[in-house]
């Protein structure tokens, strides 16, 4: 009796060994099947870049892309030039930021007057008094950024920016003409863009 029980309990062992590695056997081959030599991952081959990461831009994206290189291919920076715009922005950030910083708590703080359970005409007024010399203060700090790059350019790369903003218009107003001659496009005047050069610069390079 003990020894049928002894064969009985190895006959489960045995079976429960032979399942675990059919198992184990099941799962080392499954990777197999995938193809391109994966691993059973769903990534690209090793050199080859990942299609999630190469989306085409969206049409108002690379307009904006196309516009940049124009602009860069026009006036034609020097190596030296790009280094001092780069040197003018990073001696302003923080000013920039702190302008920044300023304006946002001030309107806050104009939130809070204008929405006080006790309305207060002259707290009101304070702070929006405070919120519009913030707004000056980063109005007159732009401007002086963007004067330091103004000097930077020379008076040809000026003209040759401004002739590309010329030529941008006309090709919107061409544009246009063509949607409205294909019934696709709306209807009115154009809304030609126009472009802070010194703001730009700032912002690509």
């Amino acid at each position: 009796m003990r020894k049928l029980q002894t064969l009985a309990m190895l006959l489960a062992i045995g079976l429960t060994i032979a399942s675990v590695e059919l198992t184990s056997q099941g799962q080392i081959r499954r990777p197999n099947r995938v193809p391109g030599g994966q691993g059973g991952l769903k990534r690209p081959p090793f050199g080859l870049p990942d299609p999630g990461r190469n989306r085409p831009l969206n049409p108002k994206a690379l307009k904006k892309q196309q516009l940049a290189h124009r602009v860069m291919q026009a006036i034609g920076l020097s190596p030296a030039q790009r280094l001092r715009i780069q040197e003018i922005r990073r001696s302003h950030d923080d000013d920039v930021i702190g302008a920044g910083r300023r304006i946002r708590q001030a309107r806050q703080a104009l939130d809070r007057a204008i929405m006080n359970e006790s309305y207060n005409e002259s707290e009101v007024r304070r702070a929006t008094e405070a919120l519009a010399a913030a707004q000056a203060d980063k109005i007159r700090l732009d401007s002086n950024v963007r004067a330091q790059v103004r000097g930077v350019l020379t008076t040809d790369q000026v003209q040759r920016f401004h002739q590309l903003q010329r030529e941008i218009r006309r090709d919107m107003k061409q544009e246009q003409q063509r949607d409205q001659e294909k019934d696709t496009g709306p209807q009115g005047a154009v809304n030609h863009p126009r472009i802070d050069l010194a703001e730009f610069l700032l912002a690509i390079l």
